[in-house]
């Protein structure tokens, strides 16, 4: 094991020349366009899911504005109520200084009668 050869020269070896087959390229453009196409699809599948959880979004928050204007409508129809119950208007008519007309509480007088005409 004592005596190794070096070689100090470089050895070149030959070039060997292979044709280039029209075929590679064929398939390398049909892999190539494949991997566009599946790429192009992916970036297109995610944009529509993208939009789709925006959509859920702004539906859910539509959702809750109209939740809260049906509440508002029950809370205005509810005072609306109150307002309008002979009760509170006699309470309101009484701040203000009116006063019932003469007769029976919470009747209105009879109209004067027309007996007195002859037919």
């Amino acid at each position: 094991m004592g005596n190794r050869i070096y070689h100090t020269n470089s050895i070149r070896n030959a070039r060997v020349h292979r044709p280039i087959s029209a075929r590679i390229f064929t398939w390398l453009a049909v892999i190539a366009v494949a991997g566009v196409l599946l790429s192009c699809s992916f970036v297109i599948a995610a944009r529509q899911h993208f939009q789709a959880i925006s959509i859920g979004y702004q539906t859910e928050e539509l959702r809750k504005q109209a939740t809260q204007q049906e509440e508002q409508v029950r809370q205005l129809e509810l005072e609306y109520s109150r307002a309008a119950s002979p009760f509170e208007i006699e309470k309101r008519a009484g701040e203000m200084g009116l006063i019932r007309p003469e007769g029976k509480p919470g009747k209105a007088s009879p109209a004067p009668s027309k007996a007195g005409r002859g037919h």
